[in-house]
């Protein structure tokens, strides 16, 4: 960890580990001991580590083709544009390739600005969106990571949208007899809060470093028709729910409502740098030849991860996924939680999986100090749910893996923790907290 921290500038979380290897639900760290990965890498790996398929694939494409100019073309990346435009309705067919999720909304943003003529971006309160300069300021999940960068974000941008946070509803109200009122007040929010220039709303189809908030099913569809009005985009972004997460391809699918862009990252391409933003072709022709549209840098839709990507995703994972985990894995952790708990609320959307504890006044002020701790700075915000996000094809023995990973989460009495010696435990499950990990004793 010396050598890390010397040579290395990036996010460490207490207890600092070195991990070497992975295989399945699995990880390992440098002294041999073992972990669950509770969050499947950064939520992307939804095959688990070192998937035998794909670790071939990577093999035989490394051999063959690496990299290119971004300036040309490669057989594999118009075949997983192809793929991904089959998946979607509508004509949603044309895919601008990045690197990471945050160049995607990056994309998303230009191709809104440059179709509709307008520059309001307007996002959700508790979304997440990425960590460049544009979507930073489009990101509103809490903590310190935005701090001292007002200056240099974007102006044309306003949180304006409330939560669907149902739970803990931005307006009082309770639903349904509310009638999804947050949107009624948001749309007030737009009259004081932008310029009412509005190019796009952005959104997470779940909100899910913000709390894993799933909304009402007339959210999304009103949300479209709000973004209609004023005359801007509606965005929806899926980096964290594409493929499988929530029992179906893409996370807005049981919502009757076909976006106008969508961006995929993660999970979509098996955690290699193949990222997008997919709209129509209409949309695209609007936008071409403006902002930077089509964007491009170094990487985007390389041979290999595109190559990798194509093997990872829609037709090879989604069913195979579905399957294997709606057959065992949802219906164990509904009975354990309801055993384990007295919830107030839990909210989730089948494999997607949100354990949400109303924690006592007790843990909330705890969580808040070990919050600051682990990320080594001042007091952070309480945290209110916890992260169980797998990956969803388990295979050698997994199933039993995942099975025990979370018996003991959700056994564990969180009150009866004294936080200070979490990190002294001997053997420890890595499961993932958000916004930040946890790390829970296994006895």
């Amino acid at each position: 960890m010396e050598r890390d921290a010397e040579s290395v500038l990036g996010w460490r979380y207490q207890p600092k580990i070195i991990f070497c290897r992975g295989q399945g639900v699995m990880i390992t760290d440098v002294d041999g001991n073992d972990y669950y990965d509770m969050s499947s890498g950064m939520m992307s790996l939804v095959l688990g580590h070192s998937h035998p398929e794909l670790t071939e694939t990577i093999k035989e494409q490394a051999e063959r083709f690496v990299h290119e100019s971004s300036w040309y073309s490669n057989p594999w990346a118009i075949e997983f544009a192809e793929l991904i435009g089959s998946t979607l309705p509508g004509d949603l067919k044309v895919v601008n390739f990045t690197v990471t999720g945050s160049e995607a909304n990056e994309v998303a943003m230009r191709m809104a600005i440059s179709a509709t003529g307008r520059f309001d971006i307007v996002s959700v309160i508790r979304g997440l969106h990425g960590g460049s300069l544009a979507v930073e300021a489009l990101t509103t999940v809490g903590g310190g990571r935005r701090r001292g960068l007002g200056p240099l974000m974007i102006p044309a941008k306003a949180n304006a949208i409330l939560p669907p946070f149902c739970y803990r509803c931005p307006v009082n109200l309770e639903y349904p007899s509310c009638d999804v009122a947050c949107l009624e007040s948001s749309e007030e929010l737009l009259e004081h809060l932008t310029s009412k220039e509005v190019a796009a709303i952005i959104a997470e189809p779940i909100l899910v470093a913000g709390g894993m908030i799933v909304p009402p099913a007339e959210w999304l569809p009103r949300l479209k028709e709000m973004a209609a009005r004023w005359g801007g985009l509606l965005v929806l972004d899926e980096a964290q729910l594409a493929p499988g997460r929530t029992g179906t391809l893409w996370g807005f699918e049981d919502s009757d409502v076909v976006p106008d862009i969508v961006t995929f990252a993660k999970g979509m391409t098996a955690g290699m740098a193949i990222c997008g933003a997919v709209t129509t072709p209409e949309i695209a022709e609007r936008a071409a030849g403006n902002l930077g549209v089509p964007w491009s840098g170094t990487y985007p839709g390389d041979p290999l991860p595109a190559a990798v990507a194509l093997h990872a995703s829609p037709g090879n994972v989604a069913s195979e996924a579905s399957a294997s985990s709606s057959a065992w894995h949802m219906p164990p952790t509904r009975r354990l939680r309801a055993k384990r708990f007295k919830m107030k609320t839990v909210e989730g959307v089948d494999d997607f999986e949100s354990i949400r504890e109303v924690l006592r006044r007790r843990f909330k002020r705890l969580a808040s100090a070990r919050a600051a701790d682990l990320r080594g700075e001042g007091e952070g915000p309480g945290v209110d749910s916890f992260g169980v996000i797998p990956d969803l094809v388990l295979i050698d023995g997994g199933k039993g893996q995942l099975s025990a990973a979370l018996e003991v989460f959700l056994e564990l009495g969180l009150d009866d923790i004294p936080l200070a010696s979490l990190a002294k435990e001997n053997e420890e499950i890595f499961v993932p907290h958000t916004p930040e990990p946890i790390i829970l004793p296994r006895d």
